[in-house]
C-alpha cells in the first residue's frame, strides 16, 4: 500500500492507494487527520496527528509514502518543521521509503498547461472530484491535494520499485520530476551537469528509511545504557 499526505496541523489530508492498480481503481480511501486549539497544547495536537499517521500507516501496511514538502518560507514555517520531524519519527520507527513532493510541482503535474501560481485550492478540488468520480459530492480540499501527492507518488513506485513503466514510457513532465538532469553547453558552467530528479537527491526530497533499521537500533541500545553512563558523569 501506498499513503499520500498533504500534512497540516489543522487539516492533515491523506491516502491511500494499491500500488497494483491505475486510475481512480487505485484510491482505496481518502481523509482528514484533524485538530484544533481545544484539543490541547501545540505539542499534544502534534502528537496527535503524528499518532493519527502512525496508526493509519500500520494498519493499512503502508511502506511507501508520499508527502507534499513543506513550505519553510511562509508564516508557519517553525510549525511546519514540527509537524513534519514528528512525521518523520514515524517513518523512521516503520521503516517506510519516503517521496517528497513540491507544491509547485504537484499543481503543474494536475494541470500542467497552466501557471501553479494561477491553480488554486478550487482547481486541486474540481480535478481530483472529476478523476475519482465524485463530482456532485462533497471532498476535502486537503484531501484533493493528497491525492495528487500520492498519485504522483504511485506513478514513481511503479517506474522505480515494481519497473511497470521504463524511462521512455514516462511523460516529459514525470521524467523532469523523477530523473531530470542538465549539462551545460556554454557559459560559466559548460559541461556541468546539473541533477534536478527527485532520484538524486537522497535525505533530502527521498528518505529511505528502510535501511536505517540498524542506525535506530544502535541509537536505542545507546539510550537504554545510559543510566550507566549517568553514573560515571562528574561536574567539572
Amino acid at each position: 500500500m501506498i499513503a499520500g499526505f498533504d500534512p497540516s496541523l489543522t487539516h492533515l489530508g491523506w491516502v491511500i492507494i494499491d500500488e497494483n492498480k491505475t486510475g481512480k481503481e487505485a484510491v482505496l480511501e481518502a481523509g482528514v487527520f484533524k485538530t484544533e486549539p481545544d484539543d490541547g497544547l501545540l505539542v499534544q495536537r502534534l502528537i496527535a496527528q503524528r499518532e493519527k499517521v502512525r496508526l493509519l500507516l500500520s494498519s493499512r501496511g503502508v511502506k511507501f509514502v508520499a508527502m507534499e514538502a513543506p513550505l519553510f518560507k511562509d508564516f508557519s514555517t517553525e510549525l511546519l518543521f514540527a509537524l513534519h520531524q514528528h512525521l518523520h519519527e514515524v517513518f523512521l520507527d516503520q521503516q517506510v521509503f519516503l517521496l517528497y513532493i513540491s507544491n509547485s510541482t504537484v499543481k503543474k503535474y494536475a494541470y500542467p498547461n497552466m501557471d501553479p501560481d494561477e491553480i488554486t485550492k478550487n482547481h486541486m478540488t474540481h480535478l481530483a472530484k472529476k478523476e475519482l468520480g465524485r463530482m456532485g459530492k462533497r471532498f476535502s480540499e486537503h484531501a484533493a491535494d493528497a491525492y495528487f501527492v500520492g498519485k504522483i507518488g504511485l506513478k514513481f513506485h511503479q517506474w522505480y520499485f515494481q519497473h511497470k513503466f521504463k524511462d521512455k514510457d514516462l511523460s516529459e513532465h514525470e521524467q523532469h520530476i523523477f530523473c531530470g538532469k542538465h549539462t551545460f553547453v556554454k557559459g560559466l558552467k559548460k559541461g556541468m551537469t546539473e541533477y534536478t530528479g527527485l532520484i538524486y537527491r537522497e535525505n533530502e526530497q527521498f528518505f529511505d528509511y528502510t535501511k536505517h533499521g540498524r542506525d535506530t537500533k544502535i541509537i536505542t541500545e545507546e539510550i537504554q545504557n545510559g543510566g550507566k553512563d549517568f553514573n560515571t558523569c562528574r561536574f567539572l
